[in-house]
């Protein structure tokens, strides 16, 4: 069995994956920023899927704080807070040091712009986290989608 993370440091780490989720959800793009160390990157391997007349996210890299608010923001008046975003079959891996963790789970996002919920995004999510000041951020995340339709 692979080495654990402290309880503590797992719950911690577990909230940060729900906060990221409800943060992005519902447009709180500064508090959704705050999960991520201010060097901390988010990577999308390869575009999502799109719907006829709906822009897809594109492929690339968004590093450091300010980045990653313009990024939010633009989804936030992309997505107008009508799609959710659901990471599941979260496992937990102690780092390189006792203040480094990584994480890899499933994300799902369904889209509910057009009425009924429709399913945009499915795929893999690897993160990396570090702690500084005694709480835990996102360093990483490097998001995979499979094609859909």
């Amino acid at each position: 069995m692979p080495a654990r993370l402290p309880v503590e440091d797992e719950q911690a780490i577990l909230r940060l994956y729900a906060l990221y989720c409800h943060y992005f959800n519902h447009g709180e793009a500064r508090k959704w920023v705050e999960l991520f160390a201010p060097d901390g990157s988010f990577t999308r391997l390869n575009p999502s899927a799109t719907a006829p007349g709906q822009i897809a996210n594109p492929a690339g890299s968004t590093t450091g704080h300010a980045a990653l608010m313009e990024m939010a923001l633009g989804r936030r008046e992309m997505f107008r807070g009508l799609v959710r975003h659901q990471q599941t079959d979260i496992v937990l891996n102690p780092g390189p040091g006792p203040d480094r963790a990584e994480g890899i789970s499933y994300i799902l996002l369904t889209d509910w712009r057009d009425g009924p919920g429709k399913i945009r995004a499915v795929g893999d999510c690897f993160a990396t986290f570090i702690r500084a000041s005694g709480d835990w951020r996102f360093q990483s995340i490097e998001l995979s989608t499979l094609p859909l339709g």
